[in-house]
């Protein structure tokens, strides 16, 4: 029976498709590094969207906060990740790009603040936000919630991707 802990899954895609994103970038080849990243932030999209709709009302109304996990850290975080993900946008989608090493180089290194980031609100949630809902709920409630989320995200992943493809 999937439960809301099964839902961090989505951030091990996340940090996959960063990854690759990153190794076409090292490897100079703008086009797929443009299309991973397109998917990257689809899904990271997608996913805090999700979060953000459906997951975060219920911790509210569940009173589920607790000192290393409030609504306000979360929703600052969210707001962090939407805006590094707009400025690797913004760099990655210029009009003119030579991926000479120096510019390989400082697109990495303007990516590291993205991926500690994500990694932060990783743990963030996986040690007091997902496991929250399914020590609260019953077995049947955070199965549904999980499902609803999961299902949103997907819905969202497919919107996101052809916005991202359109700005192209």
């Amino acid at each position: 029976m999937l439960k809301c802990a099964d839902l961090l899954e989505s951030h091990v895609e996340l940090t996959a498709r960063l990854n690759q994103h990153l190794q076409a970038v090292v490897v100079g080849d703008l086009e797929q590094a443009r299309t991973l990243f397109h998917s990257f932030a689809a899904l990271l999209e997608a996913h805090s969207l999700a979060e953000d709709r459906i997951l975060l009302p219920v911790f509210k109304k569940l009173k589920l906060e607790s000192n290393g996990c409030s609504l306000d850290i979360l929703d600052k975080e969210h707001r962090k990740l939407r805006r590094l993900l707009a400025d690797a946008e913004q760099r990655i989608f210029q009009k003119t790009v030579d991926l000479t090493p120096a510019v390989r180089l400082a697109w990495i290194e303007d990516t590291r603040m993205l991926k500690e980031v994500l990694e932060h609100h990783d743990v963030r949630e996986r040690a007091a936000f997902n496991p929250a809902f399914d020590q609260a709920l019953d077995q049947a409630e955070a199965a549904a919630l999980a499902g609803e989320t999961l299902a949103l995200q997907e819905q969202l992943e497919a919107e996101c991707f052809a916005k991202y493809q359109a700005r192209c």
